[in-house]
């Protein structure tokens, strides 16, 4: 697999190659990789091995810059490169009945062995048409307020001279089950991927992943540096065959619905500004076009108060949505809020303090719902009489800098209905001859669960670290951690951490 990864990377980079001009002699490439690798089983109380692990986990990543021969000095000079990154993950302790689709008892559906994902692989035009005009073509990741997404098509952006920007794109999205893909940013609720051999009776909740088409677009603020906004629309589309329950029969084959249809729909709206010396503020909201309600609003306010001191104050609403295809679109579902306070202090470069505090707000239900509802109430249910629920909490946390060493303490609370959690700890660093690394931890939480007393534990545990250290940003280290409490018993763990970096 690793000779497969080197090949992959030489073809990439060969294309580069070829599509930069030929007067473009002085190309400015990176590769970088990566890889980790863990090793576990997940054992029943009667010690026989339920689990068996043996995860590697490897990336590549390759870059080309300046592909195009611009000339120096001319900021409307065009622009052209290219970045992708491959990532490589298998199991090679997984035992074969888990991805038979013949074994009933022991599949796993959308198990792999192995698995080669390309996060991203795209070109970029930047400052085109004396620089109105960008563009990405390939798979990318945009992030804006609608959040992390992932898709294979194109973008174009133009920015104009007169403060704002105009942006479209479309192509399909990255879904699991398809070439060379993850479900990492897919919407939430449907769990699909390729059914290639699987009978049609055989797990009807598995879905069939097919073509997702998606477009979008976007109005945002350009150049003015202490405010930026930005409208975006996206909407994708569900295609092929879906089967219209999660259950098997027993009897008959699964109903199935095809045809081109809703996945999600979304607009969203953010602004942030800030001012220097004086403060910064943001806020942003997502409406759910399928759901027709808001998925999630939040504002944020910062201050800066001078001498290293900084308040803030947080608010989060949020209301999970899914998939249109998912079946929890029809189960009412309640909105969190969230309300934060926060100070953070640097009274020197060795002295940091910061604290806060949090409440959670959540609406439950106070009484039985319709009589032609009700298929799926508990009978002598209780509700409370209350329609607000509360939790919160606080935290707080120091930290110490001195020579080539640092020390820190953090401790936190949260406190609710259904159960209180409270505890802290002390961790230690310290560098001897710009070589050797010694880290330490103590730690001590306490667990209340108020719905299962038996379940109360407090828990104590510690973590001793050695390493050497061969370069500022490179080193290996050796890591046993033991906790123990009263229902866990005692617990051990050794790491070993490898960490190289290169500059160029």
């Amino acid at each position: 697999m690793r000779r497969r990864i080197v090949r992959v990377a030489f073809v990439v980079g060969s294309t580069v190659v070829a599509w930069a001009p030929t007067s473009a002699l002085a190309v400015d490439a990176d590769v970088q990789s990566d890889t980790a690798a863990q090793f576990y089983d997940v054992r029943s109380p009667t010690g026989e091995t339920i689990l068996n692990r043996r995860r590697a986990t490897s990336t590549l990543s390759v870059s080309g810059y300046e592909l195009m021969d611009t000339p120096p000095n001319d900021p409307y000079a065009p622009d052209l490169l290219f970045r992708a990154r491959l990532r490589y993950d298998a199991d090679y302790g997984q035992s074969g009945a888990e991805s038979d689709v013949t074994n009933f008892g022991r599949l796993v559906p959308g198990l792999q062995p192995q698995q080669i994902d390309l996060m991203y692989g795209y070109i970029e035009g930047r400052k085109f048409a004396r620089g109105w005009l960008g563009f990405k073509l390939g798979r990318q990741y945009m992030t804006d307020m609608l959040g992390w997404y992932s898709f294979d098509g194109g973008e174009v952006k133009a920015t104009t001279p007169y403060y704002f920007a105009v942006e479209a794109y479309g192509g399909t999205e990255v879904r699991n089950g398809m070439p060379l893909a993850a479900s990492t940013f897919e919407s939430d609720g449907v769990w699909r991927g390729s059914r290639a051999g699987y009978d049609a009776s055989l797990y009807p909740s598995y879905q069939p992943a097919d073509v997702a088409p998606v477009f979008g677009a976007a109005v945002e603020s350009a150049g003015v540096t202490w405010l930026h906004s930005r409208l975006t629309y996206r909407r994708a589309m569900n295609t092929g065959t879906v089967n219209t329950s999660e259950f098997a029969s027993g009897l008959f084959t699964p109903a199935q619905y095809s045809g081109t249809r809703v996945s999600s729909e979304k607009l969203g709206y953010s602004i942030d500004a800030e001012w220097a010396k004086v403060g910064s503020a943001r806020a942003g909201l997502i409406y759910d076009l399928y759901d027709a309600k808001f998925a999630s609003m939040s504002a944020n306010l910062d201050a800066f108060l001078g001498h290293g001191l900084t308040v803030g104050l947080d608010y989060q609403f949020y209301q999970p949505t899914f998939d249109a295809d998912s079946i929890w679109n029809i189960f009412m579902s309640e909105p969190l809020n969230d309300i934060g306070a926060r100070a953070v202090f640097e009274a020197s470069d060795h002295v940091a303090l910061s604290a806060g505090g949090h409440a959670r707000i959540y609406t439950v239900q106070t009484s039985e719902a319709p009589a032609s509802t009700q298929a799926f109430t508990v009978p002598g249910s209780y509700f409370p009489s209350n329609p607000l629920g509360f939790d919160g909490g606080g935290d707080f946390a120091a930290r110490y800098k001195y020579g080539e060493g640092s020390l820190g303490v953090r401790a936190s609370g949260n406190f609710g209905q259904a159960g209180d959690r409270v505890g802290g700890d002390i961790t230690g660093e310290r560098v001897f001859e710009t070589r050797y690394v010694v880290q330490g931890r103590v730690n001590v939480w306490q667990w209340d669960d108020k719905l299962r007393p038996d379940r109360n534990a407090t828990s104590v545990g510690y973590v001793a670290g050695v390493g050497y250290r061969f370069a500022p940003r490179s080193q290996a280290m050796f890591d046993f951690q033991h906790d123990v409490n009263r229902i866990a018993g005692q617990r051990f763990r050794a790491m070993i951490w490898l960490t190289l970096a290169v500059t160029k």
